[in-house]
C-alpha cells in the first residue's frame, strides 16, 4: 500500500513538472513573439530616424521638425497607398477570382491528361464535402480569419508606435540602456550600440534596395509575358523580398497560378523569370549592396529562419535576418574582440 502511494505521488510530481515545463515553454514563446515585434518596431524607428537625421543634416530644419515632416508624409502616403490598393483589390477581386478559378481548372485538366481521371477527382472532392461539416468549417474559418486579421492589425500598431517613440527620442533610450552597463564599460557599450545601429541601418537599406529592384523587374517581366495583374504581383514580390531566401519562393506561387491561365509555355517562362531574378538578386544585387552595407552568412540566416519559423511562426521567419545581425554584432564585439582579443575580427559593414 505504501509503495503504491509513493508511486502515485511520483507520478503526480512528474505530471506537475511536465505541465510546468509546458507552461514555461508557452510563456517563453509568447515572450519571444513580443520581443520580435519590439525588434521590428526598433527597425522601423531606425529607418525613420535615419531619414529624419539625413534631412536635418542637409536642410536648416531641426530634428524634431524633420521627424514630424517625415512621419506626416509617411502616414499620408501610407493611407493613400492603402486606399489605392484597397480600391484596386475591390475592383479586381472578381477578375482575380475568375483568373484563379481558370488556373485551377486548367491544372485539373492537365492532371487528367497525364492519367488522373477528372471524374475521380470530382468524386473525391464531393466525398470530402459530404464527410465534412460545411457550416462548422465555414464558421471556424471565419473566426480564424478574424483572429489572424486582428493579430496582424495589433502587431502593426505595436511596430508603428514602438518605432515612432524610438525615433522621436533615440538618445533617451540609448542613455537608458547604457545606464544598465557598469561605469567602466559604458564607453565600450556606446561603441556596441553605435555599431549595432549602423549594422541594422545597413541591413534595412539593403533590403529596401533589393525589394525595389525585384519588384520593378518582376512587374516588367510579367507584363512582357502577358501574365495578368503584373503590377500587383510585382508589389507582392517586392514585399516578400523582405524575407531573405524564402520570400522569392512564396512570391512565385501566385505568379505561376495566374500564368496557368495564359498557357503552359508561360508557366515555364515565369519559372525561368523567377530563377533569373533570384540569381540576379543573390549574385549581383545583394553582393553590390553588401559592399557598403551588411553581409550575412547565408547558412546562418537560413538556419535562423528555420529555427524561428518552427518556434514562433511567420514572424520569426521575417525577423530572423535582423536578429542574426544583432547576434553577429554582439559576438564579434563582445566575444571575438573583447574576450578573444582579436583586433581584426571582420565587420558587418565595409567601405571597400
Amino acid at each position: 500500500m505504501l509503495e503504491n502511494t509513493t508511486k502515485s505521488k511520483s507520478l503526480i510530481l512528474v505530471t506537475l513538472l511536465v505541465m510546468l515545463v509546458l507552461a514555461a515553454a508557452g510563456v517563453l514563446i509568447q515572450t519571444v513573439n513580443v520581443l520580435l515585434l519590439v525588434l521590428a518596431g526598433v527597425l522601423f524607428g531606425i529607418f525613420v530616424n535615419g531619414i529624419a537625421g539625413w534631412l536635418t543634416k542637409h536642410t536648416p530644419l531641426p530634428y524634431i521638425a524633420s521627424y514630424l515632416l517625415i512621419v506626416t508624409l509617411m502616414l499620408v502616403g501610407g493611407g493613400l497607398g492603402v486606399f489605392y490598393l484597397g480600391s484596386q483589390t475591390v475592383q479586381r477581386a472578381d477578375q482575380l477570382g475568375s483568373e484563379l478559378q481558370s488556373a485551377v481548372k486548367k491544372a485539373t485538366d492537365q492532371l487528367s491528361e497525364v492519367g488522373v481521371d477528372k471524374e475521380s477527382l470530382q468524386e473525391s472532392f464531393e466525398l470530402k464535402k459530404m464527410l465534412s461539416d460545411q457550416g462548422k468549417s465555414a464558421l471556424l474559418g471565419l473566426l480564424s480569419g478574424m483572429r489572424s486579421v486582428g493579430s496582424a492589425i495589433t502587431a502593426m500598431f505595436v511596430i508603428l508606435f514602438v518605432g515612432l517613440y524610438a525615433a522621436y527620442e533615440p538618445d533617451l533610450y540609448r542613455t537608458g540602456i547604457l545606464k544598465l552597463v557598469p561605469m567602466r564599460k559604458r564607453e565600450r557599450g556606446a561603441e556596441v550600440l553605435k555599431q549595432l545601429n549602423e549594422a541594422l541601418s545597413g541591413w534595412i537599406v539593403g533590403r529596401l534596395m533589393s525589394m525595389a529592384i525585384v519588384g520593378v523587374l518582376t512587374s516588367i517581366g510579367l507584363a512582357v509575358l502577358g501574365v495578368p495583374l503584373p503590377v500587383t504581383l510585382g508589389v507582392v514580390a517586392a514585399l516578400l523580398t523582405f524575407i531573405p531566401n524564402f520570400g522569392p519562393l512564396l512570391a512565385a506561387v501566385p505568379q505561376i497560378m495566374l500564368a496557368l491561365n495564359v498557357g503552359s509555355d508561360t508557366v515555364v517562362y515565369v519559372i525561368v523569370l523567377n530563377l533569373a531574378l533570384q540569381g540576379i538578386e543573390s549574385y549581383v544585387i545583394t553582393p553590390m549592396i553588401q559592399r557598403h552595407e551588411v553581409t550575412l552568412p547565408p547558412i546562418l540566416t537560413i538556419a535562423a529562419q528555420l529555427l524561428m519559423g518552427v518556434v514562433v511562426g511567420v514572424v520569426g521567419i521575417m525577423m530572423a535576418a535582423p536578429l542574426v545581425v544583432v547576434i553577429m554584432v554582439f559576438v564579434q564585439m563582445l566575444y571575438v574582440e573583447d574576450q578573444l582579443g582579436d583586433p581584426h575580427p571582420g565587420s558587418l559593414t565595409s567601405d571597400a
